[in-house]
């Protein structure tokens, strides 16, 4: 069963650029997550992941400049968590390019993307 991922208030982080930009990821996982779900063509769920990883490099891109300008303790400790972040997502474009929408590549998003993201935002990025 596929989790279904909503922003809730808790995941603010008091910034409104970096919670819209949360926001924006949140909803771009949950609709990656759908479509492999669906079963859905795979231009669409290509589409949907090349998407999230290329806003998920900008918004990491912002949230550390953000950070770095607003001297944040933990920023070397973010970076290595976003890159690990982005291997990962870049790791399930290469299954999805080599096997197509299958129930584990739904079960990749949903477990490790959607854990990672909503408790990276809820406790690391605070």
């Amino acid at each position: 069963m596929i989790k279904q991922v909503e922003w809730t208030d808790d995941l603010s982080v008091g910034v409104e650029l970096i919670d819209e930009q949360h926001k924006m990821l949140i909803q771009h996982l949950a609709k990656v997550t759908e479509s492999v779900a669906q079963h859905e063509g795979p231009a669409r769920i290509g589409t949907t992941l090349e998407f999230l990883i290329d806003y998920t490099d900008f918004h990491f891109s912002a949230e550390e400049r953000h950070m770095a300008a607003n001297d944040y303790p933990g920023l070397d400790a973010q970076r290595v968590q976003h890159d690990e972040f982005k291997t990962t997502l870049s790791n399930l474009e290469a299954d999805f390019g080599e096997e197509g929408a299958t129930h584990a590549l739904a079960d990749a998003i949903d477990t490790l993307l959607v854990n990672w993201l909503l408790k990276h935002i809820s406790s690391a990025d605070v």
